[in-house]
């Protein structure tokens, strides 16, 4: 099984599912090679080995990869060219992004155009999508597609066309699949998968007998952006400490929220007991989810209408065997189960104070029964080699269908040639 995965910004901190199931997809024995249409920024970066990166171009081989494809094929290059552009946009800066996403797919096809491999997959349906769609077409590779979360909620450009084209959709949770479903009326329930490969549970191993102590250590993990939802989080801390209760709150992550929330932590008084710690690389994630009593991501639908589908920060505490809150919103109930978390309203800073202040009243039992709860639910349905095995199934199904057509296609031709043969003199 030869893959070629497309991704918008490749490897980041916030992208370790992808380079967990890349992974594992390798152990199996398939070969995946890596395109990422940009480069990442500074300290985000983690490994750059063996990836193909789009941008900045080799501008000389981005424009004789235009000509090459004009001349060598030209209708398909051309009907392509013409049926990206014509459908319909929000507005011009749309139209142009589209045209933009259509020459680094042009590109990148020519870059793999020498490369065996037998099927295109994408993560997040956004340029990547774009690219892999042009990638597929010139190059006569089926192509499929993961959808997260603010890739299909955030006004997506051509949503009902790139999904349209894949083989087949994989997306997060139940509540993703209905809203696709909702707003591409032509896509077929059965070509969408909900499959959560994330966690392996061997590197999540729960601390043993760890005590409760006075002081309640509150974690919470996820990008500094409205949709994760810190500031309530915050403001439930405000609310906890004016009660006279001790905790400390790590909070980390990166994001343009830093300077807004650090402020509300001075205002509240709280710099000794919330800290924001910036992104930190899993091993630090791990040692901070070791030491935590209680996980709390309490995730709200922005204004502009990004949100989490299913985040997997999440899932991570759970395997640890951490109690966890977050909010009865979007996917979330799906994973945070009776017994296994607490589900508050969104945008509830007093309901979430109270919450956390019943966790911290948890005998150490009650804590484990619940920790226990939340690691068989990631266990059952967010193990990471289960739900690798089972993308690599419809990988491997999609290519055995396009060998299928390869040979049909061939006998027809031999069928032709054979009659072509018999009616000559």
């Amino acid at each position: 099984m030869r893959l070629v995965y497309i991704i918008g910004t490749y490897p980041l901190v916030t992208t370790t599912f992808i380079e967990r199931e890349v992974r594992t997809l390798r152990a199996m024995g398939a070969s995946v090679r890596l395109v990422s249409i940009r480069r990442p920024h500074g300290g985000n970066a983690q490994s750059e080995n063996g990836i193909l990166y789009l941008l900045p171009p080799d501008w000389v081989r981005l424009l004789w990869a235009h000509l090459f494809f004009a001349l060598t094929q030209t209708r398909v290059y051309g009907t392509l060219l013409v049926w990206m552009l014509t459908r319909p946009h929000r507005d011009s800066v749309e139209r142009v992004k589209t045209f933009l996403h259509f020459g680094e797919g042009v590109y990148a096809a020519y870059l793999l155009r020498a490369e065996p491999f037998d099927h295109i997959h994408a993560h997040f349906v956004d340029r990547a999508a774009l690219v892999a769609l042009c990638i597929g077409k010139l190059l006569n590779k089926a192509y499929s597609l993961t959808a997260h979360a603010n890739d299909i909620f955030i006004a997506p450009a051509l949503l009902a066309e790139k999904l349209g084209g894949a083989r087949f959709v994989v997306t997060v949770s139940e509540f993703n699949k209905e809203y696709l479903l909702r707003h591409c009326p032509g896509l077929k329930a059965e070509r969408v998968r909900v499959l959560h490969p994330w966690v392996e549970l061997k590197d999540f191993q729960p601390s043993i007998g760890r005590t409760p102590t006075e002081q309640l250590t509150i974690l919470s993990v996820g990008r500094l952006v409205e949709k994760k939802g810190h500031r309530y989080l915050i403001e439930a801390c405000s609310l906890l400490h004016k009660r006279g209760m001790e905790l400390d709150c790590h909070i980390l992550g990166e994001g343009p929220l830093g300077e807004e929330l650090e402020e509300l932590i001075r205002a509240n008084d709280l710099t000794g007991c919330v800290h924001l710690d910036g992104a930190q690389p899993q091993e630090q994630v791990l040692a901070h989810l070791k030491r935590a009593d209680v996980f709390v991501l309490p995730v709200v639908i922005a204004p502009n209408g990004d949100r989490d589908g299913m985040p997997v920060a999440l899932a991570e505490a759970m395997a640890m065997q951490l109690p966890v809150i977050s909010t009865n919103i979007l996917g979330i109930p799906e994973m945070v189960r009776p017994s296994a978390g607490i589900l508050v309203p969104p945008e509830d800073s007093a309901t979430l104070a109270e919450a956390i202040a019943w966790v911290s009243k948890m005998s150490p039992e009650e804590r484990l029964e619940m920790g226990r709860h939340a690691r068989q639910v990631v266990a059952e349905n967010f193990e990471l080699v289960n739900g690798v095995q089972q993308l690599a199934a419809l990988f491997d199904a999609s290519i055995h269908r396009q060998d299928e057509r390869a040979l049909q296609l061939m006998d027809t031709y031999t069928a032709i040639l054979e009659d072509t043969a018999h009616s000559l003199p």
